[in-house]
């Protein structure tokens, strides 16, 4: 497979084999057909004007008779046939334009959806600096918070952080998920690609409400679910004397075992996701079929393409001015 046969297999998307160009240019071969034939017809009407007027008797007139009227009865009259071939010509050229014009367009919506696809594996990779600043922000306003020192179980305090931040974080990342697919579909519809095509290639109506409310809870209640696992299991959970102090996507152990610990952790939790998605989507839908979808091995690809990276970033961020976030004491003051 080549390099761009593998994205699109794990974006899900199979482009047509089909070749627009070569069906575009046989319509021209047809259409060039339907002309010569309209001109052998026009010489042909010449030339049985000129046996009439240069011929006179019985043989002339029924010359003239069998080529505008029929040979026999219910015949099709010989100087019909030009014009039907013609005709027919056209048509096959009409059918090809039209065959070329709806694969370019399933071409382009499958493009479209690869283009999400990939831009949501981006997005989802660089919002662990994000959410690294929301973790940290909200966690010291929890803290600082009078009704938070009220609580005087440690184990309550942990939870109550734990779940108003999987609820800050949800809201941020299904949200950011929806405002990218959005902004995608929406240039690809102003630039052109059919929002009909679209809609039949990706399965829903890319500018439904509806539709855009449903991927947004499930996109909330799969990240509730990834942040619960990722806080119960090793590694990534809050008591971790490895977790980064600046974000949950990042760990500070060192070495092989750190790197794959880090990275069995997350893909335990991005399955718990797309597991949380599918029950929820089943759900809203009333189709009642997501309690048997596992993920997919497309999907499984696809978050190794997502999280594999984070294991070669050390450190989300170095803040000069904020090392109590950050963990660092020094560093070059941008991302």
């Amino acid at each position: 497979m080549t390099p761009e046969q593998v994205l699109l297999w794990v974006a899900g998307v199979q482009l047509p084999k089909a070749d627009s160009d070569g069906a575009r240019t046989m319509a021209g071969y047809y259409r060039d057909i339907a002309d010569a034939v309209d001109r052998s017809g026009t010489a042909m009407e010449k030339v049985v004007g000129q046996v009439k007027s240069h011929n006179d008797g019985d043989g002339p007139a029924a010359f003239e008779r069998y080529w505008g009227g029929s040979a026999a009865t219910g015949a099709v009259a010989p100087s019909a046939y030009p014009a039907d071939v013609s005709a027919y010509a056209r048509r096959v050229a009409d059918s090809l334009e039209q065959f070329a014009k709806v694969n370019d367009e399933i071409r382009a919506a499958l493009w479209v959806l690869a283009i999400q696809l990939y831009a949501n594996i981006v997005f989802t990779i660089c919002y662990g600096w994000l959410t690294g600043v929301l973790e940290a922000r909200l966690l010291t306003l929890i803290g600082q918070a009078r009704w938070y020192g009220r609580i005087r179980n440690s184990l309550v305090q942990l939870l109550v952080k734990r779940v108003i931040y999987a609820l800050a974080d949800s809201v941020a990342y299904a949200g950011g998920q929806q405002a990218l697919q959005l902004g995608i579909y929406g240039t690809s519809l102003a630039a052109g690609v059919d929002r009909d095509t679209l809609t039949k290639v990706a399965g829903y109506d890319p500018l439904s409400v509806r539709a855009n409310a449903v991927q947004l809870a499930d996109g909330f209640v799969g990240n509730m679910a990834y942040d619960g696992v990722a806080d119960a299991l090793p590694g990534l959970n809050p008591t971790s004397r490895y977790r980064q102090v600046f974000g949950r996507y990042f760990l500070r152990r060192p070495g092989v075992a750190g790197a794959l610990g880090g990275l069995t952790t997350r893909m335990a939790a991005s399955n718990a996701y797309t597991y949380a998605s599918n029950v929820t989507d089943s759900y809203l839908e009333g189709d009642g079929d997501g309690w048997t979808k596992p993920p997919t091995l497309r999907q499984e690809a696809a978050k190794l393409f997502i999280h594999v990276p984070r294991i070669y970033v050390k450190y989300p961020l170095r803040w000069k001015n904020w090392p109590n976030v950050s963990g660092q004491t020094a560093g070059p003051g941008t991302p």
